[in-house]
């Protein structure tokens, strides 16, 4: 009868330097005693069984036991760490695990820390479904870094926490709780997608639902999980990317990808508009609400020290319009949730040009929208990642910059250090015939132009990548345009460059490659002056 949360395990990492929930159930009415770092707390039962304790606050330790009991029945927990725990919450790009990384091979031959763990929420779209026969049988224990079990690490969370390891020596435990192809509505509770303005995503399901055979629905559903729902895992993979591209049609994969295609343009909304999904209604993933009951609500209010997100490709091909205040409203309700202004940290979208039925063109009011939020919403950090995109690949395959931008974030907002972790902003233009004078904030010691980006492609170190210009209404030619750098200005020149009414953009299209770095080796992010 005695029981805990699904986090609550051996291996587990518990968040220092604050009192921590324990909860679970046991018979109604039980007393439940929870003991762990010399500390101890009695809580009752409730008549439905549950129960929360909280214990703490506790100091740094990689050795400890936690100790539950109630009555007769008891619980041990061995081999249990506290340090910082985060969240790394999101879709299809924090969940991209560590064997589909580029560097893989390189980590794991010197992955064997102890103090680096992480636990993955199973992927939990409806009620009861957690309790279902093997499912989400790889996931819901704590892994430690080590050879054998990292490909199964976010990469994201992965690469972050082993920079908090490096930098703070203390454990790090990353709590996965995401998804693939999820918009953010999904992680909201139904009054903050209203607070943020998304009422299209609401009616989209409204619609959805009036449309539903419940019946036919459930048996379709049924035959998705057991076919759609292995294969949708290996669209991270490169040689998967490669068949769809050169069209080979025999591959399995591609013949599910095609059928796939095939049923959204088939569904098309009664207007011609937006392709209706198939398989939108009340077990869905991605129906407003359903993984901010199914999943988020689940490991809340397990103590954490902050949030990494990454998100909003699927808005960008939803409703990107209604991002901007979305995000924010989001953010809020991560936060309602905890009861505590957690530090957000979060990644901004990397160039994409188009994949599958994805096209990267609306992605640009998704990175404004974030760049928005990083500006306006307190204890937020965003991570800047316009150098390491791939323009026929929404899943950048390098995650190593993208996990040390968000620790350099975590090293201002979360640990207080004078740190450079902003990404060079364009925000002003000054002309006079032949030259342009770009100043950027955030330059540190000074800007350069790289000859080569992280993710190993070679750039020319005398253009800027990403540069659009405009004067007096006219686009101005790039092609004959040379940039060079030198401390927050970088100096373009060109014949057709001269005084006017000019519009400059920086990282504006879908896709585009940033190769102008601060000191900190930071790129510059989109911005148009």
């Amino acid at each position: 009868m005695l029981k805990t949360a699904l986090m609550f395990q051996d291996h587990m990492i518990l968040q220092r330097e604050k009192p921590v929930a324990v909860w679970g159930t046991a018979a109604p009415g039980a007393e439940v005693l929870v003991t762990v770092q010399g500390q101890s707390t009695r809580v009752q039962a409730g008549e439905d069984g549950r129960w929360t304790a909280k214990v703490g606050p506790l100091r740094a330790s990689f050795h400890e036991t936690m100790q539950i009991s109630a009555g007769e029945e008891s619980l041990t927990l061995r081999d249990v760490q506290v340090g910082d725990v985060f969240l790394a919450a999101g879709q299809s790009n924090m969940e991209f695990h560590m064997r589909y990384d580029a560097d893989l091979e390189e980590e794991r031959l010197r992955c064997t820390d102890d103090r680096l763990r992480f636990f993955d929420y199973p992927e939990v779209s409806y009620p009861g479904q957690i309790d279902e026969a093997d499912y989400g049988k790889n996931f819901g224990f704590w892994r430690k870094a080590n050879p054998k079990q990292i490909e199964w690490f976010s990469a994201v969370g992965y690469y972050f926490a082993k920079e908090i390891r490096k930098r703070y020596d203390v454990p790090v435990g990353i709590l996965g709780c995401n998804w693939g192809g999820t918009p953010a509505c999904a992680w909201m509770r139904e009054e903050k997608i209203r607070e943020g303005g998304g009422e299209a995503w609401l009616e989209d399901y409204r619609k959805a639902l009036d449309k539903i055979d419940l019946a036919a629905y459930e048996k379709n559903f049924a035959k998705r999980n057991g076919s759609w729902g292995n294969w949708r895992l290996d669209p991270f993979a490169d040689p998967v990317n490669e068949i769809l591209m050169k069209g080979k049609t025999a591959s399995v994969f591609v013949k599910k990808v095609l059928d796939l295609l095939q049923s959204l343009a088939a569904s098309q909304s009664d207007d011609g508009s937006a392709p209706v999904d198939p398989m939108m209604g009340p077990k869905y993933e991605r129906r407003p609400s359903g993984l901010y009951e199914s999943m988020l609500s689940e490991v809340t209010p397990y103590g954490i020290r902050g949030i990494l997100y990454y998100q909003g490709e699927s808005d960008g091909d939803g409703h990107p319009e209604v991002y901007q205040t979305l995000f924010p409203a989001l953010i809020s309700g991560f936060r309602e949730l905890w009861g505590e202004e957690l530090p957000f940290l979060f990644v901004q979208l990397a160039p994409f040009g188009h994949w599958l039925s994805c096209e990267g063109t609306p992605y640009t009011k998704i990175r404004a929208a974030q760049q928005h939020t990083a500006e306006t919403v307190p204890g937020t950090g965003m991570a800047v990642i316009s150098d390491v995109g791939m323009e026929l690949d929404i899943h950048p395959k390098k995650k190593q910059p993208v996990g040390y931008r968000l620790a350099l974030q975590a090293e201002r907002v979360i640990y207080g250090e004078d740190v450079l972790c902003e990404a060079p902003t364009l925000r002003t233009v000054d002309a006079e015939p032949g030259r342009l004078h770009l100043r950027f904030e955030n330059a540190g010691t000074g800007l350069y132009l790289a000859a080569q980006t992280p993710d190993g492609v070679k750039t020319d170190p005398h253009r800027l990548g990403g540069l659009a210009i405009t004067i007096d209404g006219e686009p101005v030619d790039i092609e004959p345009v040379r940039a060079f750098a030198r401390g927050d200005t970088v100096t373009i020149t060109g014949p057709d460059l001269r005084p006017g009414e000019i519009c400059v953009e920086l990282g504006c299209t879908g896709w585009y490659r940033i190769n102008l770095y601060n000191s900190a080796g930071l790129p510059a992010r989109p911005a148009r002056v």
